[in-house]
């Protein structure tokens, strides 16, 4: 079971890092558009290139970048590598972190319960981006497999003992 949950949350990483490095590169060229296009208008390359930003990428960097995040949030629940302090040492240390592991794993749910409430809503009002007329609802179902996933690994990593995937 331990090696289906990794090679699923490991697949879902490797999903949001190809998303992000998606992004990246229309980011980048949408930047050198803009670029290009001020040099346009200064007179430093002729203004029939078709030379510009993408329209609105803001919006699909709004839309897509909040999936990318949840998508890794599993990984980094299974492998333990959120932030921690170690407040103490010995016996009760391991209690506490199988306490803070199943409350991870209830706000993981909350979270994951609420995005899928806010989605409900977002399809019902027919809520669209400004300049491009994307549905809203499209940023929170991409942000719903990482919450839940999140949410399981958590459950699961809390059964477990609360043992790390090093």
């Amino acid at each position: 079971m331990q090696a289906a949950i990794a090679r699923a949350v490991n697949g879902l990483a490797l999903l949001a890092g190809l998303a992000l490095l998606a992004l990246v590169a229309m980011t980048a060229i949408s930047s050198l558009g803009a670029l290009g296009l001020k040099g346009a208008q200064a007179g430093w390359l002729p203004g029939a290139l078709g030379l510009g930003p993408y329209k609105a990428g803001f919006e699909l960097v709004e839309l897509t970048l909040p999936g990318i995040v949840y998508a890794m949030l599993p990984l980094v629940q299974l492998r333990h590598a959120h932030a921690r302090v170690a407040l103490l040492r010995g016996p009760i240390a391991g209690l506490l972190d199988r306490i803070w592991q199943g409350l991870a794993a209830l706000l993981f749910g909350i979270i994951a319960w609420r995005i899928g409430v806010g989605m409900a809503g977002k399809i019902g009002s027919g809520e669209t981006t400004f300049l491009l007329g994307l549905p809203l609802w499209w940023g929170y179902a991409a942000c719903l497999p990482g919450a839940w996933g999140a949410a399981l690994v958590a459950l699961w990593t809390t059964a477990q003992g609360g043992s790390a995937h090093e």
